[in-house]
């Protein structure tokens, strides 16, 4: 008698001891709850083309998926999800960008406008004259969260530490992506935590997409950007990884490496990684949208990076 062959299936991966916080960009977003359900359905689709089982865990384990939703009370707001419905379909279900999508993306107009931007922002007093006015509202929004004015920018960042705070306690490992904007407010939460709140808790991977830190505007309105040395810089990051897809308008300066650098070089950081070199194909009300961050999570770089950080615990263990 034939002897009966039992197939093990591989055990489930607990991910309960893991948080992701995911902080968005500026303009108004949906209602907590529907930003909530379509940040993570685009977050399973690209995990889902890397790592279908891991996928299947996560979306039985969605809990661990945290997000700060700040833009109502910055704009008083909400978008309404069904103008970014058909994009957050086309992004889940296209597995790659189309050639429209390429040769716009990469076409000699929008290299030209990425650079009048990057000279905007070398020399701020041509950007009034070169910047088209939704990028100068855009500027100004971004400069009233800067200014702290009314306080809104410490009431967003202490939102955000009282989630970290949360995690921290648990004793959970942390991921913390900041999308845009969001990448400002979780660096500048993350540096308050370390100088004026003496927090010794540290997160485990800093994830950057579409971020505009390494532009002047930006740069020099941060927080601890008048101090040098270890005072100038977080030191409560072990990783940090940075995505800025081609043809981004909003990340002019893409990579970070030359501007914080220097975090692992004075041993706050183990590493940071610069990723540019793919498409955010993301077509919603307006058009292609290369910094949308529903098409950043579906991306393969930014899938395969949030896997290989769920599975690290397995994997360490296994070892």
């Amino acid at each position: 008698m034939a002897a009966v062959q039992q197939m093990t299936a591989e055990p489930p991966l607990d991910l309960g001891r893991s948080r992701i916080i995911f902080v968005p960009g500026m303009k108004p977003k949906p209602p907590e709850d529907t930003h909530r359900r379509e940040l993570l359905r685009a977050m399973l689709a690209g995990i889902g083309r890397v790592d279908r089982d891991l996928a299947e865990q996560l979306s039985r384990q969605q809990e661990i998926f945290a997000l700060v939703s700040w833009t109502y009370q910055f704009y008083g707001s909400y978008r309404d999800i069904a103008l970014d419905l058909p994009g957050i379909e086309h992004a889940i279900s296209a597995v790659d960008p189309s050639a429209e999508d390429i040769d716009e993306i990469d076409s000699l107009n929008r290299r030209v406008q990425r650079w009048v931007h990057v000279v905007g922002d070398a020399f701020p007093f041509l950007e009034r004259w070169v910047a088209k006015p939704d990028i100068r509202l855009t500027m100004g929004e971004a400069y009233r969260y800067l200014s702290d004015r009314d306080g809104v920018a410490t009431a967003i960042r202490n939102q955000l530490a009282a989630v970290l705070a949360a995690a921290w306690q648990r004793g959970e490992r942390i991921i913390l992506i900041g999308h845009s904007l969001g990448s400002v407010i979780a660096y500048d939460t993350l540096w308050q935590l370390t100088h004026e709140r003496a927090e010794q808790c540290r997160i485990d991977m800093f994830v950057t997409m579409g971020s505009p830190l390494a532009t002047r505007f930006i740069r020099r309105h941060l927080k601890g950007a008048k101090k040098s040395g270890v005072d100038r810089y977080p030191h409560n990051i072990r990783r940090w990884v940075n995505f800025s897809a081609r043809g981004e308008m909003t990340a002019i300066h893409p990579t970070l490496e030359p501007t914080f650098g220097a975090m692992v070089q004075l041993g706050l950081l183990e590493s940071l990684q610069d990723h540019t070199d793919f498409y955010n194909y993301f077509r919603g009300d307006t058009g292609l949208n290369v910094h949308k961050s529903y098409g950043y999570l579906v991306s393969t770089p930014v899938a395969t990076t949030l896997a290989g950080w769920l599975r690290e615990p397995l994997t360490a263990a296994q070892s």
